[in-house]
């Protein structure tokens, strides 16, 4: 386990009872911690390399600019309001939920806030990945932009399975849109789990988005543009957690922190028990050099739809 002092500012016995799916994580130090603090390696690649591998994440608090970041915050709440997301009778910074339950991914509004888009991806972030890739990188073109309402939490999974049509050196960044405390249900990632081949010869290797052409019931759910799978490695986090031998790593968030990690770790986030909106971003880098899922790139970006749907004789 890291020292305190590499540890985020929650520590192991101070974190209350913690649910994600509806289940309560078990408390004891082997299958709940803090995130470890990296942000005094931000500056040399090679320690943050060696982190993300053993690790599977890395945590920058205080990465951002702040008061960039609540720009961004304005500026998205705004338009969620205006969408019934949000109350359009509160500050929209309180991000009090509003008469819509809709639960879609907001890229359309990502890309139409100019503040929300130098936050993403221009200045530090861009460096940040250009430092950890040691040349030009790139962006998938989509944002999951996320205004998560109070409730369930997002069930663990990988990346990989949503998005391993390019490049399997591709990092993700979970970037918070305001204060994020721990009934708010912020991301949660499973500690190296990154570093396990058995789950990467199966789970990894899958792809949501490919059908069995033989089965007409796949076959049909891929002619409506919906998933036979949902890429979900477990429905239960404290079943895996036991089974997998790690433990399960979060903490509290602020305006302007950052963690990235690699598509082979598994995360999730816990559930939403408080009375607001949690508003929070997840975006791709990776070098500009590598292929990129063209499920994720260009003006329209196919993302699941009926367009991205690859059959197989199973």
């Amino acid at each position: 386990m890291a020292t305190a002092s590499t540890t985020s500012s929650v520590a192991t016995s101070e974190l209350p009872p913690l649910r994600a799916q509806d289940r309560t994580l078990q408390p004891s130090p082997d299958a709940l911690g803090p995130l470890r603090r990296s942000d005094d390696a931000v500056n040399d690649p090679d320690e943050l390399w060696r982190r993300l591998d053993t690790d599977g994440y890395l945590y920058l608090p205080g990465y951002l600019d702040r008061e960039e970041v609540l720009a961004a915050r304005r500026d998205i709440a705004t338009s969620l309001a205006g969408e019934g997301i949000l109350d359009p009778e509160a500050d929209p910074m309180l991000a009090v939920p509003g008469p819509s339950e809709h639960n879609r991914i907001f890229d359309d509004l990502a890309k139409a806030s100019e503040p929300l888009r130098r936050v993403l991806y221009a200045g530090a972030m861009v460096r940040l990945y250009e430092r950890l890739f040691g040349e030009p990188v790139r962006h998938y073109d989509y944002t999951w932009l996320r205004a998560v309402r109070p409730g369930r939490g997002t069930a663990p999974h990988g990346d990989s399975v949503f998005m391993n049509r390019g490049t399997p050196n591709l990092l993700t960044a979970w970037v918070p849109l305001g204060d994020v405390d721990l009934r708010l249900g912020g991301l949660m990632l499973l500690e190296g789990s990154n570093r396990l081949e058995s789950v990467r010869r199966d789970y990894h290797t899958r792809d949501v988005d490919a059908y069995c052409e033989n089965d007409e019931e796949e076959a049909e759910l891929a002619r409506e543009g919906r998933w036979g799978w949902n890429g979900v490695f477990s429905p239960d986090p404290v079943a895996l957690r036991a089974d997998l031998g790690l433990r399960w790593v979060t903490g509290e968030y602020a305006a302007g922190d950052v963690v990235t990690f690699p598509m082979y770790t598994l995360h999730g986030s816990l559930d939403n028990t408080s009375t607001r909106v949690r508003l929070s971003c997840d975006l791709r880098y990776q070098r500009a050099s590598e292929p990129a899922d063209p499920r994720w790139v260009g003006a329209s970006p196919t993302a699941h739809g009926i367009a991205s749907k690859r059959g197989l004789i199973c």
